[in-house]
């Protein structure tokens, strides 16, 4: 930090405009953290509304995970390339399009059509909110405080979410959780052309070629794995072979393209580094079984057992309570833990609230989803940022964003596909093991599995 710098925040003082400024950016993950968890309570209505089946089903979920998963890191691209303000201002009018385009679908198809513009619109939002947070506040304290916000409200939208969605859901029917995102975004498309500076104030000296072909690549090659996957059980096999096998041929041919890229969209040296790995992989199956899990839990509490919209969303709120309750101080065990352990043990609390998930259809809510709730709320908040640090350390100064936005961009894909594989089982294995469904099993699996994973990356290297 420089001299110049610290002379800048011990000056810089967060006055209504530094707020306004701050709250406008942060809309971007609030509205991120709504969609995820609001659509979990919204799924019962949109089934009975438009006659969807299981495997439509888990695709308004996945459409949106997989868009934004598909275009994150090209998004941080066309910040870069056309300036973060435009493309923040962009992305948030694109997500309000899908929104309302969601509100008006009358199918499957335009409603996940829909869903998917929902999510490009995040994935193209997201790394701009960063790149104007880190222009607008200076480095040090002012810097530090304005991220944490905005992280918290990743938190708070997932909180907010599932009440929100839920007793909109109840009053107006699923279209009425859709249409609450059009004005907000044309509040926030307002004010951030108010507030956020002339269009060309930050942009970027580098005009970095934009990853037409790479984003087209990993983002039909997830939308494919998650449609293949989700079919299993409904559509023939020779479907469920071809389309998946779609999928990884274009994932495939996504990381040959890295490969050879002089300015690969995701640098295969950086994945390779066992740290990166290690983020990358905790994120993406803890969040597979974790929503996977909601989804199933969701459907469950609206359908069998009789759970109104507005009742599962409250269900579930302590999960998010959690999160948002416990990131601050988790994060600050950072000074004194390392990054691995509190990985290891935020993936352990992640795998036995999923273990607990496995009982709560047979079960009370007090005794077993409740407390299935607070450890994996509990777990994201010690994991998640620990992932972060990881990955942090293992990317050089000029690919930080790019290793941020990796992770994410695991964690959402994780999540698509956790909610695809879990609507393959109920359809081929709809009963019950010992405590639970086979899909809630699976669901602990993938943490479980993701624990192990890591324990054997981040397992100290003996000396050659």
């Amino acid at each position: 930090m420089t001299t110049t710098s610290m002379a800048a925040a011990d000056t810089f003082r967060f006055d209504r405009r530094a707020w306004t400024t701050l709250l406008v950016l942060c809309a971007a993950v609030l509205f991120e953290g709504m969609s995820l968890s609001g659509i979990n309570v919204q799924l019962a209505a949109i089934r009975t509304g438009l006659a969807l089946g299981p495997d439509q089903l888990q695709l308004v979920v996945g459409a949106f995970l997989v868009a934004y998963a598909g275009l994150l890191l090209a998004g941080g691209t066309c910040a870069d390339r056309w300036g973060a303000r435009r493309v923040f201002l962009a992305g948030v009018a694109v997500f309000g399009a899908g929104a309302l385009g969601a509100a008006l679908a009358q199918g499957a198809l335009s409603l996940v059509a829909a869903r998917a513009v929902q999510g490009a619109g995040a994935a193209i939002t997201a790394p701009a909110a960063v790149s104007l947070i880190v222009a607008s506040f200076p480095e040090g304290a002012p810097r530090n405080r304005a991220l944490g916000v905005f992280s918290a409200m990743g938190a708070a939208g997932f909180s907010l979410g599932v009440v929100t969605g839920g007793l909109l859901t109840e009053g107006f029917g699923w279209r009425g959780g859709f249409v609450l995102y059009v004005p907000l975004t044309v509040l926030v498309v307002i004010l951030g052309s108010r507030v956020l500076g002339p269009p060309n104030a930050v942009a970027a000296p580098a005009r970095r070629p934009l990853p037409y072909g790479s984003a087209l690549l990993v983002t039909a090659g997830l939308a494919a794995l998650v449609h293949g996957v989700g079919r299993v059980g409904s559509g023939s096999a020779a479907e469920v072979v071809a389309v998946v096998g779609a999928g990884l041929l274009a994932l495939l041919a996504f990381l040959a393209v890295q490969r050879r890229a002089a300015s690969p969209m995701l640098p295969l040296a950086l994945m390779a580094d066992r740290r990166m790995a290690a983020g990358c992989v905790a994120l993406g199956g803890a969040f597979a079984g974790i929503t996977g899990a909601m989804f199933l839990v969701a459907t469950d509490l609206q359908g069998r057992q009789g759970y109104s919209a507005l009742a599962a969303g409250l269900a579930f709120l302590p999960q998010g309570i959690a999160v948002g309750a416990l990131s601050t101080r988790a994060a600050r065990l950072a000074d004194r833990r390392p990054p691995t352990l509190l990985l290891l043990c935020g993936l352990a609390v992640i795998t036995v609230g999923q273990l607990l998930y496995t009982t709560v259809p047979s079960g009370s809510y007090v005794m077993h989803l409740l407390p299935a709730a607070l450890l994996v709320g509990a777990g994201i908040a010690v994991a998640y940022p620990a992932a972060v640090l990881l990955a942090s350390a293992a990317a050089t100064r000029e690919n930080q964003g790019t290793a941020s936005g990796a992770l994410v961009t695991c964690q959402q894909a994780g999540g698509a596909l956790g909610v695809a594989v879990v609507t393959g089982i109920q359809s081929t294995a709809p009963g019950v093991l010992w405590t639970g469904p086979f899909g809630l099993w699976a669901c602990f699996g993938f943490a479980a599995l993701a624990l192990v994973a890591c324990a054997v990356l981040l397992a100290p290297r003996r000396a050659q």
